[in-house]
């Protein structure tokens, strides 16, 4: 899995290195963390099960397009509730999904808003018999366990032990598994992209603790990156994207890791990291979502006015 060393005056004028754990690399379809959270999944398939799938999702989902290939890869069933109507223009996304077999049920607004409600998920269990459920985001014990695995990737690396990994926190399961299988004196931050407050946090708690984990400590959230909320794009934003791509050439997306890069650069230049620390970002994919960003983000660059951004 490569790592990417991201040389500039940025990161030595501050006495930073700073690195990128490539996951976006992992895999064209099953990319990014997704390939992770799913692992335990993959195995019971390529050993010979065959559950049916139901889950949920946005109609960008990198988890629902994660897991509508694999559904199609190993042969079995998937459906997916997302939010929207029927008759309604599909994104590229829900089009590969369909390509590959997912079926697709709409729900209206109100409805999906339960989609985490226990009694909710119970009568759709109910009305579903057979078929096995995973939650937005893939988010559950199993994807703790998948994404505690991230850390084989760096055995032979001389990342393997940074001072700081960052990543960004959605549903929580990829963050509770880095931290479930940290080395002991590497500090984990996760920079949530949705503004969760307290819940966030309350969130990996409870995903250690349904995945058997102990809670090792040695990690932090920072609440200020997630940029107005979830898949909010400020034209400052638009402009760090543009910035960072032209400088690194790695790519990223607006909802997860251009959040990631840049609440940990402010850090950075704020001086809350010691000089000569070794910082190591998880790129977590999502990329195939930027195709409903793009014109966004183009829009946003043309409107950025002010000093260029972190």
């Amino acid at each position: 899995m490569p790592v990417t060393e991201l040389d500039s005056s940025f990161y030595r004028l501050l006495g930073v290195r700073a690195a990128v754990l490539r996951l976006d690399e992992t895999h064209p379809q099953i990319s990014g963390n997704k390939w992770f959270k799913l692992l335990p999944l993959i195995r019971r398939l390529e050993a010979g099960e065959r559950p049916k799938l139901l889950s949920f999702g946005g109609v960008w989902s990198n988890h629902l397009h994660a897991l509508a290939f694999v559904g199609q890869r190993f042969g079995v069933e998937t459906m997916a509730f997302v939010r929207g109507h029927p008759g309604q223009v599909e994104t590229a996304m829900l089009q590969d999904a369909r390509r590959w077999g997912m079926k697709i049920r709409y729900l209206d607004r109100e409805t999906y808003a339960r989609r985490n409600e226990a009694g909710f998920v119970e009568s759709l269990r109910c009305d579903h018999p057979g078929w096995e459920y995973l939650p937005e985001g893939g988010s559950n014990a199993d994807a703790v366990a998948g994404c505690s695995e991230i850390w084989s990737l760096l055995s032979t690396s001389d990342w393997s032990q940074p001072d700081l990994l960052a990543c960004a926190l959605g549903t929580g399961g990829t963050l509770a598994g880095l931290i479930a299988g940290k080395p002991a004196d590497t500090r984990i931050l996760g920079v949530p992209v949705l503004e969760l407050g307290a819940q966030a946090e309350s969130s990996v708690r409870r995903l250690l603790g349904e995945a058997g984990r102990d809670d090792p400590g040695g990690w932090e959230l920072d609440l200020g990156g997630a940029c107005g909320g979830y898949a909010r794009l400020p034209s400052s934003l638009a402009h760090f994207i543009c910035t960072f791509e032209q400088r690194y050439s790695v790519p990223l997306d607006p909802v997860y890791t251009a959040k990631l890069f840049q609440a940990v650069n402010r850090r950075i230049i704020s001086g809350k990291l010691a000089p000569g620390s070794r910082v190591l970002f998880v790129h977590t994919g999502g990329l195939q979502g930027r195709r409903g960003m793009q014109a966004r983000i183009d829009r946003a660059l043309s409107a950025f006015q002010g000093p260029q951004p972190l």
